[in-house]
């Protein structure tokens, strides 16, 4: 998967009406507002062959974990989107789509060997375009996740 592809999901919101897409950008900015950078790192891979697009393979997180889901149920309720009524946060990193099993079980083996670490430091509104060559993302918006301010 290509660098620029890489990103993690805290809420997928499907098919959206464009006209929500000015109310979404306003809700990232609040919740970016009170939540500030959040150190992550990669964890156990995991996948599935089965799936109808032919298969995903992602990195699990074990630093930021709880972060990051807090933050993913605190923009699914203020966004109304409803994602995680019945379920809770999962962050992962997706690395490859269209895997077969050889590549999964690759992937499952070296990745106690390697350890990725970052800081997400802002929210993006992706659009995505899907096709029979793959997918692409488009940036709709991006909002700062804001330090935590200290008093003086």
């Amino acid at each position: 998967m290509p660098l620029e592809m890489l990103h993690l999901t805290l809420v997928f919101l499907g098919a959206t009406d464009p006209a929500r897409v000015t109310p979404i950008s306003t809700t990232l900015d609040s919740v970016a507002a009170r939540h500030g950078p959040i150190g992550v790192r990669s964890g156990a891979a995991g996948g599935r062959t089965d799936d109808r697009r032919g298969g995903v393979a992602w990195l699990g997180l074990v630093g930021g974990r709880e972060a990051l889901a807090r933050l993913s149920l605190e923009l699914d309720r203020s966004i109304g989107s409803a994602v995680y009524a019945s379920m809770a946060p999962q962050p992962h990193l997706t690395v490859a789509r269209r895997i077969d099993q050889a590549l999964l079980d690759d992937l499952r083996r070296v990745a106690g060997e390697v350890r990725l670490e970052w800081l997400v430091d802002h929210i993006v509104l992706f659009r995505s375009h899907t096709g029979p060559h793959g997918s692409r993302y488009e940036e709709l918006d991006r909002r700062p996740l804001t330090p935590a301010k200290t008093s003086a």
